[in-house]
């Protein structure tokens, strides 16, 4: 896995020393992409000259990102309302597609092009940190970070590296429990208590199962069964799947038990039978007919999901259940992460600009009204309740942020996020949900492939 990053960032060096070479770009991105890489390299950074509006510098900068239109068009309008506040500084830009937009970036930052200001996916940024010092720590800038939560901030998965904020996290996204509360009341079932246990949801199960046959505690199938549960009780027996080098930590005898907790789930129809769940694949639970149908009391999902979960079944009393401990665990298991970060790069020129630039962007009260849930939950507190107040935002959501973030499990490690760990581990729980397979004989096929794993 590492030798295929590290290809990667190789072939994005490669790339930008043929460029320079040529002396002409060979993009395939598009003419308005080339412009722009163009006039990063040619134009000289405009006089500095003291604005009477905020104190900004005349500059001129590129803001790079992905998104929809939604997104696009609110960027765009921070900007605009950013440029009108500061008419010294000129800010352009470059919304483009996902695809192929960390190839481009690769060769951009190994060749110095790099628009002023991008947005880059948090399982990329590992690559490009390892590879070149690219990034301003923004902590020496003059961004107000007081309004992050600082154990958010402070992960790695969210901009932070060695004690450097080299990028700030752009919103919140992470496991959430939905809980239909009328549901949970005629059982006589509490899914919000504080401490609750793996062992209380299998109880809880029982009770449903044994005033309803048809009703289960959870709506669930096998990518969220390894996603929901097996992945954090894992990480909260072991700390850790496979450490920062690579090396497998979780032990056969833990995922043993980790295995023999999803087969009490499938015993004692906490969840639906394999076979049913088989007809729901991947995101697709909010489309069960069970849980359109109001059989279910909760919904073990996504904090990006609860909106189409609710719109599924949209008679629910919907409230956030709280996220499940073992006994002495050694990490929290459950992860909030942003999906995207902010950064600057090193050769920006005007980085005092481009920093207050972000300031408002991340704190000003218009810019967050204005950005709503563009790019997921807001990652600060005062953003989340101008969405709140404005119906954006759902109180059940607010709280399940809330519940999440205070977890502050550690991220899944890039081994187990790949497709090759999720294919192996939704095999084994299929195979126990199926009755084909002992917990004991999956978790030692599963330990065998991820060692097999790690040496790639």
């Amino acid at each position: 896995m590492k030798k295929k990053l590290a290809a990667a960032v190789m072939a994005a060096s490669l790339m930008a020393a043929m460029l320079a070479g040529c002396g002409s770009s060979s993009s395939t991105e598009g003419a308005s992409a080339s412009a722009a890489d163009t006039a990063a390299t040619s134009a000289p950074a405009e006089a500095a000259a003291t604005s009477g509006d905020g104190g900004s510098e005349s500059a001129s900068l590129r803001f790079a990102w992905w998104g929809g239109d939604e997104r696009n068009a609110a960027t765009q309008q921070v900007i605009q309302q950013f440029m009108d506040a500061h008419p010294g500084v000129t800010i352009e830009g470059e919304p483009g597609s996902s695809d192929g937009y960390h190839d481009k970036l690769a060769t951009q930052l190994t060749s110095g092009t790099a628009a002023d200001i991008v947005q880059i996916d948090p399982e990329t940024m590992p690559t490009f940190v390892k590879s070149g010092d690219y990034f301003v720590d923004l902590k020496t800038t003059s961004i107000d970070m007081s309004d992050f939560d600082q154990n958010y901030i402070g992960e790695q998965i969210n901009g932070n590296y060695d004690g450097k904020q080299l990028g700030l996290p752009t919103g919140i996204a992470g496991p959430s429990i939905l809980v239909n509360k009328t549901a949970a009341d005629k059982f006589g079932v509490d899914l919000t208590k504080e401490g609750i246990t793996w062992d209380d949801w299998i109880e809880a199960g029982k009770t449903v199962q044994s005033q309803d046959p048809e009703t289960y505690l959870f709506c669930v199938n096998k990518e969220y069964i390894v996603n929901l549960f097996v992945l954090p009780m894992a990480k909260q027996y072991a700390g850790s799947i496979f450490d920062s080098d690579g090396k497998l930590v979780l032990t056969q005898d833990d995922l043993t038990k980790v295995f023999q907790y999803v087969k009490e789930l499938y015993d004692n129809g906490v969840v639906a039978p394999a076979s049913y769940q088989s007809s729901y694949v991947g995101d697709d639970i909010q489309s069960d007919a069970n849980w359109i149908a109001g059989k279910y009391v909760a919904a073990p999902c996504y904090i990006s999901t609860m909106d189409v979960m609710m719109a599924g079944y949209p008679d629910g009393d919907y409230v956030a259940g709280t996220l499940p401990s073992i006994e002495n665990a050694k990490d929290g298991g459950f992860a909030s992460n942003t999906p995207q970060l902010l950064v600057i790069t090193n050769t920006c020129s005007n980085i005092d600009v481009a920093a207050e630039f972000l300031d408002y962007f991340f704190n000003d009260s218009t810019a967050q009204e204005t950005l709503g849930t563009t790019r997921s939950i807001p990652p600060t507190s005062s953003a989340r309740k101008i969405c709140a107040d404005k119906g954006i935002i759902k109180q059940v959501v607010m709280d399940s942020v809330d519940i999440e973030v205070a977890v502050n499990g550690t991220p899944n490690d890039g081994i187990t996020s790949s497709d090759e760990a999720k294919t192996i581990l939704y095999d084994a729980v299929e195979g126990i949900g199926y009755g084909q397979e002992t917990p004991e004989d999956a978790a030692a096929d599963v330990i065998s492939q991820f060692q097999d794993l790690a040496t790639k």
